[in-house]
């Protein structure tokens, strides 16, 4: 009996002894759960926190490449109304800038803003604000960067803020030439030539180092905008020359630069035009045809990697082709419109979301059949005066609302609606210059430009007077 009670009492502690090593495993197995589940549920959170901010670079990466498009859209636009040959001319170095500015922007204020560029705007400002020279002052030498985003990003919305951001990015940073250069085209685009011509005097100013000739020209050719805008022909060629000389000399230690290259084709472009407005075709014609020399090397070499090389390739055939319109050899002009008319084309397949070169397209639809037009062939000019028509037509459809493009529009209603009437179509005349019509009156923009607007309404009033 003494032996059967050992035994029961051993095996009882036994059963405890093993109740209690089951009770540890169960809690082990429990604690190492929960720390897996706890190491599963971090690791979904951090893959989470990892594909949202995949979408949110997607999407800042979106939204620069827009704001992008945008600017280039903008600074292709006219300034102003009627505006003369200077309308869309480069900025030489400008948009760069500004597009390194959009990307400054994207890589901070607009991540932290969810990509929305007015929602940056807000936070910039409120930086600023905050943190600016009127605030705590603890920005230092990064204000005038933020003030040079807040400026980019209210470009490409159009706003006039864009003046008052840079202009006060120039204010903190007064020695940089580069501020004075963006400065200066904003004010230009506005219309303040006075204020532009100050920022482009200073850029050329600041700019005396042997190592900032760049600088430095690009600010004359810049300041010779300014003279010609202000119809002092004279010293703008001055001031063009004294730009291309620098680049010249720059070209004898760099002859295969092609930011030098393009440089150079664009100030003589500028030249020829101060030829063109003094009448003096012959020196306009020399002058544009070295710039077209200079433009097809660059189509040639750098045309596929880069489209704006083609696109300042089809402009050159395309001034040449109105000069020798103004000199009256029609076939000389027809031959460079159809040129130019050709690269446009090609531009468009290639990038069918750009507006400004579909327009561009549907103007050298028009320029081709003026031409045309004027050698008498009748049925050719038509057919190209509508294909511009069509490509006009779906621009302004999709929501372009620059009173020129519209003005442009009305223009092609006029010519077109002539011609079917000379045809005899009548009714179709008719519907054509009503709309044409129809568009100039509506523009309130245009008419406070009265004597234009007048004009432009008395020769559709006329036109339709001569149909039954």
């Amino acid at each position: 009996m003494q032996l059967v009670g050992e035994a029961e009492q051993w095996l009882h502690a036994a059963w405890f002894q093993m109740a209690g090593w089951n009770w540890l495993v169960i809690m082990s197995v429990v604690g190492c759960g929960a720390a897996a589940f706890a190491l599963l549920a971090a690791l979904v959170s951090w893959r989470r926190r990892r594909r949202l901010a995949r979408l949110l670079d997607a999407k800042v990466d979106r939204e620069t490449e827009v704001l992008k498009q945008e600017l280039r859209r903008r600074l292709s636009e006219p300034p102003q109304l009627f505006d003369d040959h200077l309308n869309g001319a480069p900025i030489l170095g400008a948009r760069e800038a500004f597009e390194s500015d959009i990307t400054a922007a994207a890589a901070s204020v607009l991540r932290e803003a969810g990509g929305e560029r007015r929602r940056a705007r807000a936070i910039l400002r409120e930086r600023l604000k905050r943190e600016g020279s009127e605030g705590k002052k603890t920005l230092n030498g990064t204000e005038a960067h933020y003030w040079r985003q807040l400026g980019a990003l209210a470009l490409v919305d159009g706003s006039r803020d864009a003046i008052a951001a840079y202009r006060r990015a120039a204010d903190l940073a007064p020695d940089d030439p580069e501020s004075q250069h963006l400065i200066g085209v904003l004010q230009l685009r506005a219309g303040n030539l006075a204020a532009a011509e100050t920022a482009f005097r200073r850029e050329i100013e600041l700019a005396r180092g042997s190592n900032m000739t760049m600088v430095r020209y690009r600010g004359r050719t810049m300041l010779g905008d300014v003279c010609a805008a202000r119809h002092a022909e004279d010293e703008a060629l001055q001031v063009y020359l004294e730009a291309k000389s620098e680049i010249d000399e720059l070209l004898l230690t760099q002859p295969d630069d092609v930011t030098l290259n393009r440089d150079l084709s664009v100030t003589l472009d500028r030249i020829g035009d101060i030829h063109t407005t003094r009448g003096d075709l012959a020196e306009a014609l020399a002058s544009y045809q070295q710039a077209l020399a200079i433009a097809e090397s660059l189509a040639r070499s750098a045309g596929k990697t880069n489209p704006e090389h083609l696109h300042d390739l089809s402009v050159s055939y395309e001034r040449i082709g109105d000069l020798l319109d103004k000199k009256g050899d029609l076939a000389g002009a027809l031959q460079h419109f159809n040129k130019g008319l050709a690269i446009s084309k090609v531009l468009v397949r290639g990038n069918p979301d750009n507006r400004a070169w579909a327009w561009d397209l549907a103007a050298s639809y028009e320029r081709a059949a003026d031409a045309l037009h004027a050698l008498g062939k009748v049925d050719q000019a038509l057919r190209k005066y509508r294909m511009g028509l069509e490509i006009a037509e779906h621009l302004l459809g999709s929501g372009i609302v620059d009173p020129s493009a519209q003005r442009d529009l009305a223009v092609s209603y006029h010519k077109i609606g002539t011609l079917e009437a000379m045809r005899g179509n009548e009714v179709e005349a008719r519907d054509l210059l009503e709309k044409g019509r129809n568009i100039i009156a509506g523009l309130d923009r245009i008419a406070a430009h009265r004597a234009q607007w007048r004009s432009d309404l008395s020769k559709f009033d006329a036109a339709l007077k001569t149909l039954h």
